[in-house]
């Protein structure tokens, strides 16, 4: 993959950062999170077992609409998620993002939805730190229940038919290139099995962050065995953010 280098550069960005959401900003998966809020915080047997066809966001209009019709508002949803914990030095990592705003582009692409990340974002004052957020939106209709959109759809047999993370990032920097911005490298940052796709989308200059003995660590692991050359990208496993801050540190010291 080539970074998409534009004739009209007006600045350089040295890293993009590309992070996942659930387990992996956040400890736990939102959608688990709301869960908190029914009243006897269990689903019926219709809806204990997720679908195994990857239409996750139509499985949580589900769940949002369960949990609509036993009483829950969007007051005690937000209430719940705004008490997330983020994952393992998290924040110190923001920290850092943050007062070197001048070295990285931050971005997310998530299969939550934006009520659910704006909502935890805010409460961490994490709001500012991301230039692009892209997720599935969430609206309240007109009976006041949350439902949940599709964010596009798109031609990838790997992936989720309302999200392909591949081509978000891919078109994100199209539209960068097209800003005359330029990435000497992309990190990407996640946990689950939908963020093999765009992480083997990278090159041999970026690097894959795998949640240690999470789905993408486990599918990476099996692909490097397998066949070498289909993952190009450095793959550095994480426990903690620490791990992440500390090799950001060490390449913007180079």
């Amino acid at each position: 993959m080539k970074h998409f280098t534009s004739g009209n550069r007006v600045k350089m960005n040295k890293f993009l950062i590309v992070f996942d959401f659930d387990e992996t900003i956040i400890q736990h998966n939102s959608d688990y999170v709301v869960l908190k809020c029914s009243p006897d915080q269990s689903l019926p047997e219709g809806l204990l077992q997720p679908p195994e066809d990857g239409q996750w966001h139509e499985y949580m209009n589900k769940v949002l609409q369960y949990l609509y019709e036993k009483g829950v508002k969007e007051e005690s949803m937000r209430k719940i998620l705004e008490e997330t914990p983020l994952s393992k030095e998290m924040p110190t990592l923001f920290q850092f993002l943050r007062e070197s705003s001048d070295l990285f582009e931050c971005i997310i692409i998530s299969d939550a939805n934006t009520f659910f990340i704006n909502t935890i974002l805010q409460a961490n004052d994490l709001s500012t730190l991301f230039q692009k957020i892209y997720t599935n939106p969430a609206i309240v209709d007109g009976k006041k229940n949350l439902v949940i959109n599709p964010y596009h759809s798109h031609l990838c047999q790997q992936c989720p038919k309302n999200m392909c993370k591949r081509q978000i990032l891919h078109d994100h920097l199209v539209q960068r290139a097209g800003e005359g911005v330029e990435f000497e490298k992309i990190v990407y940052v996640g946990d689950g099995t939908n963020d093999f796709c765009p992480s083997a989308f990278l090159t041999a200059t970026d690097v894959t962050f795998p949640r240690k003995n999470y789905p993408l660590h486990h599918l990476i692991s099996e692909v490097k065995m397998t066949e070498p050359s289909a993952f190009q990208a450095q793959v550095v496993p994480w426990e903690s953010a620490e791990d992440i801050l500390l090799f950001l540190q060490d390449c913007t010291e180079k």
